[in-house]
């Protein structure tokens, strides 16, 4: 299981940011859908691993904030760009957040996969396969005022990421809301009991 931990975009917003990255010529659009803002990437786990992950970020408490997105900008090397992306007023709260999810996660001491670059808040709106850097770098100098509405995070979740031919897709497999232990959305609560857990990948409903 290859798994993350992030907050969710509203799908109108998304669908909003979707076309500055489609009209881009050689650039993997990420699909609306997919949208989100990764708090911290944990890497390839086991389910085992995967049952004490859910538990510990249940035990995360935090006060819902505010975001908007603010501007676009790009990861890239001296050789290429690699990532064309959005970004989002900074917020302490979500900074508090990450440091929360990545402590809680250090503990286990079992995540050897597990990010640990400084967290820099982005939405991926595009990955560069073959497109030209000017022409990338025209579209943060033609949108770089880009903004959305102030929407509201009361949530973070734990995603699995699956690769496809179409790129990689992203599901949420359970969702915490800070209220100390009493959270749980979807997937959660079978994704906790461990046997309940083991028994559903073993059915092919987990990959």
């Amino acid at each position: 299981m290859r798994l993350f931990v992030g907050v969710e975009i509203p799908a109108d917003i998304a669908a909003d940011l979707y076309p500055l990255a489609r009209g881009i010529k050689g650039l993997d659009a990420q699909t609306p859908e997919n949208m989100h803002i990764t708090l911290k990437f944990i890497g390839n786990v086991d389910p085992g691993l995967a049952v004490e992950i859910d538990q510990a970020l249940a035990k995360i408490a935090f006060e819902p904030f505010d975001l908007c997105v603010q501007g676009l900008n790009i990861f890239a090397s001296t050789r290429k760009i690699r990532i064309f992306w959005a970004g989002v007023k900074d917020q302490p709260l979500m900074r508090q957040l990450a440091a929360r999810v990545e402590n809680a996660l250090l503990a286990l001491e079992e995540c050897p996969d597990m990010d640990m670059r400084n967290f820099t808040p982005h939405i991926t709106l595009g990955r560069n396969r073959n497109a030209a850097r000017a022409t990338i770098e025209q579209a943060v100098a033609d949108h770089g005022d880009v903004s959305s509405r102030t929407f509201t995070i009361d949530r973070f979740c734990l995603y699995e990421s699956h690769s496809t031919a179409d790129g990689p897709e992203f599901r949420v497999v359970a969702a915490y809301d800070g209220t100390d232990g009493q959270n749980g959305t979807g997937d959660t609560q079978n994704f906790r009991d461990d046997e309940a857990f083991l028994e559903r990948e073993m059915l092919g409903e987990i990959e």
